[in-house]
C-alpha cells in the first residue's frame, strides 16, 4: 500500500524562487503589522524612539495604515515629489500627533524591511517594483473583505 501523506507535494505547481520569497515576506510583514506594536523598536535609535514614542503607544486606525502603505510604495519607487504631494494632500487623514508619529514609524518600518529583503536576497534579483507589488499583497492581506 502506497503512503499518500506527501501526495500534495506532487500536485503543487512550480513557483519561481522570487515569487515564493515575496509571498512569504508579505505574509510575515502583514502579521507584524497586525500585532501592534510591530517589532520595529529594536532597529530604531533611542533618539527616534523617544521622538516618535506616541506613535507606538496605540494601534493606528486602518486609514493611517493604508496611508503609510501608499507613502512607502512611492518611497520605494523613489518618487520623492510624489511622497511630498501625498503627505500634503493626505494631512487631513491624520487626526492627532500620535497618528503622524505612527505614520512616520510605519513608513520607515515598511521601507527598511523591504530594502533589507532586497539586500539579503541578492540571488532572487528583487527589484523595487517587485517590492511595491509585494506591499499591494500586504494591503490585500491586512484588509481582506469576506462576504457571507
Amino acid at each position: 500500500m502506497r503512503d499518500r501523506r506527501f501526495d500534495f507535494l506532487y500536485e503543487r505547481e512550480k513557483q519561481p524562487v522570487k515569487a515564493y520569497v515575496l509571498e512569504r515576506f508579505a505574509g510575515e510583514l502583514a502579521r507584524e503589522l497586525e500585532a501592534w506594536p510591530p517589532p520595529f523598536l529594536d532597529w530604531v535609535s533611542e533618539e527616534l524612539r523617544a521622538r516618535w514614542a506616541a506613535g507606538a503607544a496605540e494601534r493606528p486606525r486602518d486609514d493611517v495604515l493604508r496611508f503609510a502603505l501608499e507613502i512607502a510604495r512611492q518611497d520605494l519607487l523613489r518618487d520623492f515629489e510624489g511622497v511630498e504631494r501625498r503627505l500634503a494632500e493626505g494631512a487631513h487623514r491624520l487626526q492627532s500627533p500620535a497618528e503622524a508619529a505612527s505614520l512616520h514609524l510605519l513608513v520607515r518600518l515598511l521601507t527598511e524591511k523591504c530594502l533589507g529583503l532586497k539586500e539579503h536576497a541578492e540571488g532572487a534579483r528583487i527589484r523595487r517594483e517587485d517590492l511595491v507589488a509585494m506591499l499591494d499583497d500586504v494591503e490585500r492581506r491586512l484588509f481582506r473583505v469576506t462576504l457571507g
